[in-house]
């Protein structure tokens, strides 16, 4: 071999090895995404997330289905600098386990934090506060973040780390300043009262943010809230809606979405978007301010196709005090391909309390058996179900279930 010819073979290794080591995480893709010849079977996917801390920053990788991940991104954001996810999307991998590379940039962004994903509070005469609005002078801040901690497998870790594990909770502590209580210090105005302690628990399973918010009222003098609406939808470039139990019952075009009552429907509790890549449910549960007792029977509660987002409306008109403490608490699921999307019902799993379910949602008069074989002899429980349905089996058989329905309406299945 010729020295030459050793200088050559030398410099192509050099670059190669140049070429792994780059650390340019916008540029990078995922490194354990094969062809697609290697596709792997659904049915053994791990349920595993990879997650990725560096300063604030919390990346989670996960599975979403056999050929897809899901990404999530927290950090502190929004005009208030809260900790909340930020970023939600997909990449392409066809790998069992979820990229190791949780912090990439995703291919497909279905949630983006330019605003509020969890509600503030619109104060009568004072505006907005919380979440991503600024006093009615367009720039003191209305809330601060405490604190938040995050928990790896029942691990409270603080550390920078990549691992993968089997559960992750973040717990946020932020204060909502009161705007009803201004201060002038050096020509500045400044917001120094707290109006209500915020504590937001995050549950994260692959496709699923289960969220559960609870606000106690430090304020002496009691504050009118105009409106409240918790549960809020950012998700991108939406084309169709359906509401679960609501006026929408069936995919409607988003430029036909628009708002109705509680007295119409007032057991709506979730709705479901849908764009070109990905569909997201926000299910509200049937507790604390999602049994929507504090507005009326002629006040909204659904908001959509409103500046893009779309919103559960949970507080209209009530006075709060110091002592008062107000919750609800929810899931988002994200999903690209749902068991069932036909004429007659919508199906697709998630995960609530850490467990696994199906959401059936007939969107008319439904009497058919249900064909789910990647759940054959799995047994289940009802845990939940609108009145017209009925499902008279506690086990999937070959032959699926029996759903009968006498109009539109839902049931949660949860395996056992």
């Amino acid at each position: 071999m010729t020295l030459r010819t050793l200088f050559v073979i030398l410099m192509i290794s050099w670059s190669f090895a140049a070429c792994a080591n780059d650390d340019n995480r916008t540029g990078r893709q995922p490194e354990n995404v094969p062809s697609e010849e290697e596709t792997t079977d659904p049915k053994i996917i791990s349920g595993k997330m990879r997650v990725k801390i560096a300063g604030e920053d919390l990346y989670i990788s996960a599975k979403l289905n056999a050929k897809n991940d899901i990404l999530y991104w927290f950090k502190k954001c929004m005009f208030n600098q809260l900790y909340t996810f930020y970023r939600i999307g997909t990449i392409a991998n066809n790998m069992p386990q979820p990229t190791n590379v949780p912090d990439v940039t995703p291919s497909y962004v279905l949630n983006s934090s330019y605003s509020d994903n969890i509600g503030p509070f619109n104060i009568t005469g004072y505006g907005w506060c919380g979440g991503n609005h600024p006093y009615i002078d367009e720039i003191t801040q209305t809330a601060h973040n405490v604190s938040y901690q995050i928990s790896l497998d029942g691990k409270i870790t603080a550390e920078n780390t990549l691992t993968l594990v089997d559960n992750i909770q973040i717990r946020v502590i932020n204060h909502i300043m009161n705007p009803t209580e201004p201060e002038t210090i050096n020509e500045k105005t400044v917001l120094n009262n707290v109006l209500c302690i915020e504590t937001v628990d995050y549950n994260i399973q692959r496709n699923n943010i289960q969220v559960t918010v609870s606000h106690e009222f430090q304020n002496e003098k009691p504050v009118m809230v105009q409106m409240y609406y918790g549960m809020q939808s950012m998700f991108e470039k939406e084309t169709q809606t359906l509401t679960v139990n609501g006026k929408y019952a069936d995919w409607t075009l988003q430029e036909d979405v628009s708002t109705f009552n509680k007295k119409d429907f007032p057991f709506m509790r979730c709705f479901i978007e849908k764009n070109a890549v990905a569909y997201q449910s926000s299910y509200l549960f049937d507790e604390g301010l999602g049994k929507h007792m504090d507005i009326t029977d002629d006040d909204i509660i659904f908001i959509g196709n409103s500046n893009g987002k779309t919103y559960h409306k949970i507080i209209a008109n009530k006075s709060y005090k110091r002592g008062d403490i107000i919750h609800w608490s929810g899931v988002y699921t994200w999903f690209q391909s749902p068991i069932i999307d036909d004429v007659d019902l919508l199906c697709y799993e998630g995960m609530i309390n850490n467990q696994r379910v199906l959401f059936i949602d007939c969107k008319k008069k439904v009497d058919k058996q249900v064909i789910l074989s990647d759940y054959v002899n799995l047994t289940f429980k009802i845990k939940e179900k609108s009145a017209p349905i009925t499902i008279p089996n506690s086990k999937i058989m070959p032959s699926g279930i029996k759903v009968i329905a006498e109009g539109p309406g839902s049931c949660i299945l949860i395996f056992d």
